[in-house]
Order: C-alpha cells, then sequence, then structure tokens
C-alpha cells in the first residue's frame, strides 16, 4: 500500500522516505501527521495542489515499489 483515503481524516495518507521528512512537510504546512501510521507517513489534505500531490504520490509509489522483491516489482506495470 502506498496510499490510504482516511475516513476520519479527509486526505490522502503517503509514505515518504523518512520520519525527517514527514516532519519537515508537517512543519511546512504541506501536510499533517497520518493518524495509525508509522511516523513516516503523512496526510495531505483533498486540497493539496493537484501538482504536489501527484509527486507525493508518486514518490510513495516508488518508495514502496523499491522495497518490494525483483519478483514483486517484476510483476507490476511500468511506473513513468
Amino acid at each position: 500500500m502506498f496510499a490510504c483515503i482516511g475516513a476520519i481524516t479527509p486526505g490522502v495518507s503517503v509514505k515518504t522516505d523518512s520520519i525527517e521528512t514527514a516532519q519537515m512537510l508537517i512543519e511546512a504546512g504541506v501536510g499533517v501527521k497520518a493518524p495509525y501510521f508509522y511516523r513516516s507517513w503523512i496526510n495531505l489534505p483533498f486540497e493539496t495542489p493537484e501538482d504536489e500531490l501527484r509527486h507525493r504520490l508518486a514518490q510513495s509509489y516508488r518508495l514502496v515499489r523499491k522495497s518490494l522483491t525483483k519478483k514483486g516489482q517484476a510483476a507490476l506495470a511500468p511506473f513513468e
């Protein structure tokens, strides 16, 4: 799972590369702490600019995909 849409906290939760990155994005006002997720995840409000949301979703996908086995990665369609 690389993204999750919340029912309680509106927005999209995505994975970042580290706790420090998540904290920096929270402090910059880009997102908030994603409830029920590890500290490297942030919740982006639905009002997040489309280009920022697209970038964060793509980054999250790449991070999660990279953590899969080679076989798991090969089973997925290429990501552009």
